[in-house]
Order: structure tokens, then C-alpha cells, then sequence
């Protein structure tokens, strides 16, 4: 008996020596990617501010015909996956560097022929297809997205902005449920 309670105890700290050494990685791999790396790791948006942005882009896509959706930094898709569903009419596109939210984004889409994910670099895509270019990023990407937006969209499209302002750029309008924590830009291409 003692046998058997000594080889559960030694696969008890195994799993404990796992659970942290797994735990350990990943907090590596955030601070690393946050300090280090071009790009912030990937922190899935909800409450009360994506409640009101769904609520407005739904208002905006309601009437229209077969626009293209494009959400930039499109983490886990938890805004491009309700639309697509709501709104077959229309393409929607999610861009996503970071392999875990991209790969997990493809496998809850795909039964969704109007959704598609992109493995890429923000930077680089094409965003001369799209009507509505969503963003939900940190200033400093905002920054140096901005001038690559106002080159390359066509005349009409528009571009929300949570929480982050497009610099040198006045927003058409701004939606805000109190504090700059709650707040998104419309900015639109003349």
C-alpha cells in the first residue's frame, strides 16, 4: 500500500511541476511579446464596449450590399464571427499574426463561407478591398497604422477605432459610455 500511495504522490508533483513549468512559458512568452516584439500578445476584447461597437457596425452593415469587413489584429474573431453569422451579404476578413487566435478563429469559422482569416502581419495586407476597417490595437500601432489607411483606402470607407485615436486624423465621430476606457472612433475616407 505504502508503494502505491508513493508513485501517486511523485505523479501529483509531476502534474504540479508541470502545471508551472507550462504556466512559467507562458507568462515568458507575454512579457516578451509585449516588451519585445513589434506587436502586443493577443487579449480577447469584451463587456460593454463591444456590446455598443457590434450594436453600431450592425446599424451600419444593415442596409448595405455586399461590403468587405476587414478586422485587423482579429485575435480569437469574437467580433467577426457574430457579424458574419448575422450578415451573409458581406465578407469579413480577420487578420491575425499570432498563431493560437488565428488557428482557433479558422476552426470556429469554418462553417461560415463569408469568413475568412489571414495568418499576417497588419502592416502588410491588402487593404485596398475593404469598405470597414476595424481596429482594436495599442496607440503605438495605431500610430504607425494611421498613414498606411488614409494612402490606401478608397474614398467611402470607414475605420473604427476602440479605445485608440488615428492620429492627424479628426474622427467623424466619436462614441463614448464614459470613460476613454469605453470610448471608440468612426473615421471615415473622403
Amino acid at each position: 500500500m505504502s508503494d502505491i500511495l508513493l508513485y501517486i504522490l511523485l505523479l501529483l508533483l509531476l502534474i504540479i511541476v508541470l502545471v508551472i513549468f507550462v504556466v512559467s512559458i507562458v507568462a515568458i512568452y507575454f512579457f516578451i511579446s509585449s516588451c519585445f516584439m513589434r506587436y502586443p500578445p493577443p487579449i480577447p476584447s469584451s463587456g460593454r464596449l463591444k456590446d455598443k461597437v457590434l450594436e453600431d457596425i450592425c446599424a451600419y452593415l444593415q442596409d448595405k450590399e455586399g461590403l468587405t469587413f476587414m478586422d485587423l489584429g482579429s485575435g480569437w474573431g469574437t467580433l467577426l464571427l457574430p457579424l458574419a453569422k448575422r450578415f451573409p451579404q458581406h465578407r469579413f476578413i480577420g487578420v491575425e499574426r499570432a498563431f493560437t487566435p488565428y488557428a482557433a478563429s479558422v476552426l470556429r469559422a469554418h462553417n461560415l463561407p463569408n469568413l475568412h482569416f489571414e495568418h499576417g502581419d497588419i502592416f502588410k495586407t491588402d487593404i485596398k478591398r475593404c469598405d470597414v476597417i476595424f481596429c482594436f490595437l495599442m496607440q503605438k500601432l495605431m500610430d504607425g497604422l494611421t498613414p498606411r489607411l488614409k494612402e490606401n483606402l478608397r474614398s467611402g470607407a470607414y475605420v473604427y477605432s476602440c479605445r485608440f485615436t488615428c492620429p492627424n486624423w479628426p474622427p467623424e465621430r466619436t462614441v463614448s459610455l464614459g470613460t476613454p476606457y469605453e470610448t471608440f472612433y468612426v473615421y471615415r475616407q473622403e
